[in-house]
């Protein structure tokens, strides 16, 4: 699938577990996110739980990217930042919408 960040299209598709672009540093990876080619691989034999934040991680650097947000200098601070947000986001999203309909009182 096509989606835009920021300006920039990019490819989101599933890859086999035994691709080459699921390496990293000779390790596996559940995904992975080229910039230059602004493509995003998901390994697709992964739980539907762990595909779903495989592909918040890899948005998150994709949209760290696209925003000119330079995690990647800091390679160990970028992967903390996709490593939490990939684990949590749901949780974050669904008591942000809790907080909205409970507490805000702005109509």
């Amino acid at each position: 699938m096509k989606c835009t960040i920021n300006g920039l299209k990019w490819t989101v598709q599933n890859a086999d577990a035994n691709d080459a672009i699921l390496q990293f540093k000779g390790n596996p990876c559940f995904g992975m996110t080229d910039y230059p080619s602004l493509n995003i691989y998901i390994r697709k034999d992964q739980a539907k739980e762990l595909y779903r934040q495989t592909a918040i991680y890899e948005l998150i650097h994709a949209f760290t990217f696209s925003f000119g947000v330079h995690l990647v200098a800091n390679e160990k601070t970028e992967e903390s930042v996709c490593d939490f947000m990939g684990a949590h986001f749901d949780e974050i999203y669904r008591l942000a919408n809790l907080i909205m309909e409970n507490v805000y009182e702005g109509g």
